[in-house]
Protein backbone atom coordinates (compact mmCIF):
# COMPACT_ATOMS: atom_id res chain seq x y z
CA UNK A 1 0.00 0.00 0.00
CA UNK A 2 1.20 3.45 -1.10
CA UNK A 3 0.92 6.10 1.77
CA UNK A 4 2.47 9.25 2.57
CA UNK A 5 4.23 10.12 5.99
CA UNK A 6 2.88 12.78 7.83
CA UNK A 7 5.88 12.08 10.19
CA UNK A 8 9.36 11.09 10.61
CA UNK A 9 9.00 7.62 10.96
CA UNK A 10 12.66 6.19 12.32
CA UNK A 11 12.52 3.04 10.11
CA UNK A 12 10.82 4.14 6.93
CA UNK A 13 11.23 8.01 6.07
CA UNK A 14 10.71 11.23 6.91
CA UNK A 15 7.39 13.65 6.64
CA UNK A 16 6.51 14.08 3.36
CA UNK A 17 7.83 10.78 1.94
CA UNK A 18 6.19 8.23 -0.57
CA UNK A 19 6.47 4.72 0.81
CA UNK A 20 5.31 1.62 0.13
CA UNK A 21 4.14 -1.04 3.05
CA UNK A 22 2.17 -3.50 3.87
CA UNK A 23 -1.50 -3.13 4.56
CA UNK A 24 -1.31 -4.14 7.92
CA UNK A 25 1.31 -2.23 9.04
CA UNK A 26 -0.27 1.05 7.21
CA UNK A 27 -3.73 0.17 8.09
CA UNK A 28 -3.13 -0.88 12.34
CA UNK A 29 -0.40 1.20 13.15
CA UNK A 30 0.77 4.39 10.46
CA UNK A 31 -2.95 5.48 9.88
CA UNK A 32 -4.47 5.49 13.48
CA UNK A 33 -1.67 6.55 14.87
CA UNK A 34 -1.65 9.67 12.54
CA UNK A 35 1.72 9.01 11.20
CA UNK A 36 0.77 8.31 7.75
CA UNK A 37 -2.19 9.18 5.20
CA UNK A 38 -3.61 6.70 1.90
CA UNK A 39 -1.60 7.92 -1.21
CA UNK A 40 -4.66 8.38 -3.05
CA UNK A 41 -4.95 11.13 -5.91
CA UNK A 42 -6.92 13.55 -3.85
CA UNK A 43 -4.45 13.29 -0.34
CA UNK A 44 -1.74 13.97 -2.85
CA UNK A 45 -2.88 17.09 -4.27
CA UNK A 46 -3.54 18.41 -1.14
CA UNK A 47 -0.17 17.11 0.60
CA UNK A 48 1.52 19.09 -2.79
CA UNK A 49 -0.56 22.30 -1.91
CA UNK A 50 0.76 22.32 1.72
CA UNK A 51 4.42 21.35 0.28
CA UNK A 52 5.54 25.48 0.65
CA UNK A 53 4.58 25.75 4.26
CA UNK A 54 6.16 22.65 5.50
CA UNK A 55 9.48 23.65 3.81
CA UNK A 56 9.26 26.82 5.12
CA UNK A 57 8.79 24.89 8.40
CA UNK A 58 11.54 22.61 8.08
CA UNK A 59 13.78 25.62 7.40
CA UNK A 60 13.13 27.92 9.93
CA UNK A 61 13.24 24.37 12.48
CA UNK A 62 16.59 23.92 11.02
CA UNK A 63 17.87 27.59 11.82
CA UNK A 64 16.70 27.34 15.02
CA UNK A 65 18.59 23.58 15.53
CA UNK A 66 21.74 25.10 14.32
CA UNK A 67 21.29 27.71 16.65
CA UNK A 68 21.05 25.85 19.50
CA UNK A 69 23.97 23.29 18.10
CA UNK A 70 26.34 26.32 18.34
CA UNK A 71 25.18 26.50 22.09
CA UNK A 72 25.76 23.20 22.82
CA UNK A 73 29.38 22.66 21.77
CA UNK A 74 30.22 26.27 23.16
CA UNK A 75 29.68 24.88 26.46
CA UNK A 76 31.46 22.61 29.07
CA UNK A 77 29.93 20.07 30.75
CA UNK A 78 30.98 19.08 33.95
CA UNK A 79 29.08 15.83 35.92
CA UNK A 80 30.02 14.92 39.48
CA UNK A 81 29.51 11.48 40.07
CA UNK A 82 30.47 9.09 43.08
CA UNK A 83 33.39 6.47 42.70
CA UNK A 84 35.67 4.01 44.17
CA UNK A 85 39.33 4.92 44.43
CA UNK A 86 40.84 3.85 41.17
CA UNK A 87 38.02 6.22 39.65
CA UNK A 88 35.34 3.77 38.52
CA UNK A 89 31.84 4.60 38.69
CA UNK A 90 29.27 2.63 40.97
CA UNK A 91 26.93 3.19 38.26
CA UNK A 92 27.12 4.95 34.80
CA UNK A 93 26.27 8.25 33.28
CA UNK A 94 23.15 7.83 31.32
CA UNK A 95 21.53 9.77 28.22
CA UNK A 96 18.74 11.27 31.32
CA UNK A 97 21.43 12.54 32.98
CA UNK A 98 23.13 14.44 30.22
CA UNK A 99 20.34 15.33 28.91
CA UNK A 100 19.31 16.85 32.78
CA UNK A 101 22.51 18.69 32.88
CA UNK A 102 22.07 20.07 29.68
CA UNK A 103 19.04 21.79 30.47
CA UNK A 104 20.21 23.01 33.75
CA UNK A 105 23.14 24.69 32.36
CA UNK A 106 21.70 25.76 28.98
CA UNK A 107 17.91 26.13 29.41
CA UNK A 108 17.64 24.00 26.19
CA UNK A 109 15.19 20.66 26.13
CA UNK A 110 17.19 17.78 24.73
CA UNK A 111 14.80 14.30 24.69
CA UNK A 112 16.70 11.24 26.52
CA UNK A 113 16.46 9.56 22.94
CA UNK A 114 18.33 12.06 21.20
CA UNK A 115 21.51 11.69 23.13
CA UNK A 116 24.33 9.17 21.53
CA UNK A 117 26.47 8.21 23.81
CA UNK A 118 29.59 5.78 21.77
CA UNK A 119 30.93 4.33 24.49
CA UNK A 120 29.54 3.41 28.34
CA UNK A 121 30.59 6.19 30.50
CA UNK A 122 31.50 3.78 33.75
CA UNK A 123 35.00 5.69 35.00
CA UNK A 124 36.09 9.43 35.41
CA UNK A 125 36.94 11.21 32.07
CA UNK A 126 36.37 13.40 29.35
CA UNK A 127 34.07 12.12 27.08
CA UNK A 128 32.22 13.29 23.67
CA UNK A 129 28.77 12.70 23.30
CA UNK A 130 26.58 13.63 20.30
CA UNK A 131 23.48 14.90 20.72
CA UNK A 132 20.56 15.22 17.60
CA UNK A 133 18.83 17.97 17.87
CA UNK A 134 17.27 18.10 14.35
CA UNK A 135 17.06 15.86 10.64
CA UNK A 136 20.70 16.63 10.27
CA UNK A 137 22.03 18.79 12.51
CA UNK A 138 23.99 17.14 15.04
CA UNK A 139 26.14 18.75 18.35
CA UNK A 140 28.62 17.45 19.14
CA UNK A 141 29.71 17.95 23.18
CA UNK A 142 32.56 17.67 25.40
CA UNK A 143 31.59 15.98 28.98
CA UNK A 144 33.95 15.95 31.81
CA UNK A 145 33.24 13.24 34.61
CA UNK A 146 34.22 14.00 37.70
CA UNK A 147 34.84 12.03 41.45
CA UNK A 148 32.13 14.06 43.56
CA UNK A 149 34.03 15.17 46.56
CA UNK A 150 32.06 14.14 49.92
CA UNK A 151 32.26 16.06 52.58
CA UNK A 152 33.02 14.56 55.88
Amino acid sequence: MKIILTQDVESLGIEGDIVDVKNGYARNYLIPYNYAIIANASNLKTWENEKIARERKIAKNTEKAQRQAEILAAEKYEIKVKCGEEGKMYGSVTPQDIASLILNQTKIEIDRKKIVIPEHIKSVGEYQVFVKIYKDVKAEIKLSVVKHEEEK
